[in-house]
């Protein structure tokens, strides 16, 4: 029947949304199940020339003068205002990045301009950081049938694995005392890669709100409140309207680097088509499906597939990724140091899904249904 697979990160403690585990085949050649791995592994792009223009703050009624008080100015309500301006800009930071709601970043911001310079700081930290939360992160795709003490070379040392063996037995100790106790939550012995998959182990994790959704939220929350009633909100209400391709530009040349090996794989050379480059984004067969492809670790080789490259022992296993732009990767490491495996790994994607699905694949998957992007 074939064990089944779940994407972890387990030293940061992290685990695909998936509900349950799955087929290796069916999550390799299902394509809308790799949508938010992408997202999740996207470095966004912060825009340079997107107009940010300030609203005129002459007429808001928080209006914050920033000239000096006398010891009895300072005790009326207009002074305490100009207190906080005349704090340090390090806790202004402090003050925006402690802030619970993103309504209670804007209202603060749209008091003058100068909180508005630093507001819209965390407002983009807001609409992007769905993108690229697992960018950086040792990536696992472990099967159910792991044995114990078998775990992808590298990822931990002696002295770590030491410590989760400590911390899992610790778990059987005090989760069995929890109100909601459930069994399901208590990984089983002996301990293995698979327990980073149990919820008492790692925190689930997935694009619940991507940025077109939080567009959304943001507008909508700050058009009920008492925001809307400031003369600068509709102003500022312009600049909320992004999409996913703002920071995901779609014109720019991405391309997913792993980090541990210092290789990167071109999109160009993996997409069935250039028509089907979307940025990071491709449709029917993309970075996702390379990922999974070269990230699967289990000490059983059986993975519901026609399989001949020995999948279930990734010789990425473990490794930290993240999917980035050509130029941003160049201007960083100037390509010293990184090999393109690009030809390499569409030749192995290519055996792949010949193996599965016969010498007509490329046209199977994308007249097939589940995998347009």
């Amino acid at each position: 029947m074939g064990q089944s697979f779940k994407l972890v990160c387990p030293r940061a403690k992290l685990c695909y949304h998936s509900i349950c585990g799955i087929k290796l085949g069916e999550f390799l050649f299902d394509h809308r199940e790799l949508d938010d791995l992408v997202k999740l592994l996207a470095v966004p792009v912060q825009p340079q020339d997107r107009p940010r223009p300030l609203p005129s703050f002459k007429t808001i009624r928080h209006h914050i003068r920033r000239n000096k008080r006398t010891s009895n100015e300072k005790s009326s309500p207009s002074a305490t205002g100009s207190s906080l301006c005349n704090l340090p800009l390090e806790l202004h930071h402090l003050i925006f990045f402690f802030s619970p709601f993103i309504e209670d970043v804007v209202s603060l911001g749209m008091t003058n301009q100068y909180f508005w310079s630093i507001a819209c700081q965390y407002i983009e930290d807001y609409f992007t950081s769905p993108l690229g939360a697992w960018a950086g992160k040792n990536l696992v795709s472990v099967g159910d049938d792991v044995e114990p003490g078998d775990f992808p070379p590298s990822l931990f040392s002696a002295d770590e694995l030491e410590a989760e063996f400590a911390a899992f037995r610790q778990l059987q100790i005090d989760i069995p005392d929890y109100k909601d106790y459930d069994e399901e939550l208590v990984p089983e012995e002996p301990f293995t890669l698979w327990h980073f998959t149990y919820k008492a182990v790692s925190r689930t994790s997935r694009v619940e709100l991507g940025v077109n959704n939080r567009r959304l939220m943001i507008i909508g929350s700050c058009s009920e409140g008492s925001i809307k009633e400031d003369p600068a909100w509709p102003c500022v209400r312009k600049q909320f309207y992004v999409e996913e391709t703002t920071y995901l530009p779609p014109d720019e040349e991405w391309i997913l680097r792993n980090l541990t090996a210092k290789q990167i794989v071109r999109s160009e050379a993996i997409a069935l088509s250039p028509d089907y480059i979307h940025g990071p984004n491709i449709e029917f067969l993309g970075f996702g499906e390379v990922i999974l492809s070269r990230v699967s670790w289990s000490t059983s080789p059986s993975v519901s597939m026609e399989d001949t490259t020995n999948i279930s022992r990734g010789v990425w296993a473990g490794h930290r990724f993240d999917i980035t732009t050509r130029s941003k990767h160049e201007t960083e490491t100037r390509g010293e140091g990184w090999t393109d495996v690009s030809d390499e790994v569409k030749k192995e994607i290519a055996n792949i899904w010949e193996n599965e699905y016969g010498p007509d694949w490329r046209d199977v998957i994308t007249k097939g249904p589940g995998y347009r992007y």
